[in-house]
């Protein structure tokens, strides 16, 4: 296995991000670059949620809800499986997501990607690859989006359909841990050999529900208002990264 100690570097020219309150990682585990990386794909793999919320929004506003804006729309849905997001909602609204809510901003979804979406850890997964480290996707999302969102982050070719984990593959989304460990049975490695690369509540449960080591990675969009990685923080005690540079460094430490 191929240190990686200077792919930060190489990685910093190839993606920048702006981080809020740059910090190191809070937890440091021995023989972390040889564990399986699964990763999230809405806003890990690509700035995705930002758009997702915006267009949630003006559904909902759409159908009558006018008091609800993005911030809302990222807690109640942001990592969750539908049926939990809708559970959310109307725990909170008193009212019913309107029918097909989801189904609907799915298949509105694709064109909005194509069109305007940026890739976040593509450059990062590369790198990874190329060093030979074994890499999955676990997302909530529905497998032709994940698609939209590996292409244009130009990563299909490193996940190939088996490589990749959804919603549809599972009983039980997020927070529960079904689809991570799915995930790790299918490359047949431990739970406690694996990190997860996640941006949200929902799936920060659902990697400790797995036993499996978890980054907090909070580099998109969606993430840098400080209510978001408070409410992170209340649920996370492991490590929490803001850039793809941080990200590289913490997965390849040994």
């Amino acid at each position: 296995m191929m240190r990686l100690t200077a792919a930060a570097a190489v990685l910093a020219t190839a993606q920048a991000l702006v981080a809020p309150t740059p910090q190191k990682a809070s937890t440091r585990l021995h023989g972390r670059a040889n564990k399986l990386v699964i990763w999230d794909c809405d806003g890990v793999l690509v700035d995705s949620e930002a758009l997702l919320k915006r267009a949630e929004v003006d559904a909902l506003k759409a159908a009558g809800f006018d008091d609800v804006d993005e911030d809302a729309c990222n807690r109640l849905f942001s990592g969750f499986a539908p049926e939990a997001g809708a559970v959310n909602f109307e725990k909170e609204y008193g009212k019913p997501l309107p029918e097909h809510f989801f189904r609907d901003q799915i298949a509105n979804s694709q064109d909005l990607f194509r069109d305007k979406l940026e890739a976040l850890n593509g450059a990062t997964v590369r790198t990874l690859h190329a060093a030979g480290r074994q890499q999955v996707v676990a997302s909530g999302s529905p497998r032709d989006r994940v698609d939209v969102c590996l292409e244009k982050a130009d990563i299909s070719e490193i996940f190939q359909p088996d490589r990749v984990f959804t919603r549809e593959d599972v009983e039980k989304g997020k927070p529960e841990p079904d689809m991570f460990l799915k995930a790790a049975a299918f490359c047949e490695t431990d739970p406690k050999d694996c990190v997860v690369v996640e941006d949200s509540t929902a799936g920060i449960r659902a990697a400790a529900a797995a036993g499996m080591e978890c980054v907090a990675y909070l580099g998109g969009g969606h993430a840098r208002k400080p209510w978001y990685a408070e409410e992170i923080s209340a649920i996370h005690t492991g490590p929490v990264v803001y850039s793809a540079e941080e990200l590289l460094e913490f997965l390849s430490e040994e």
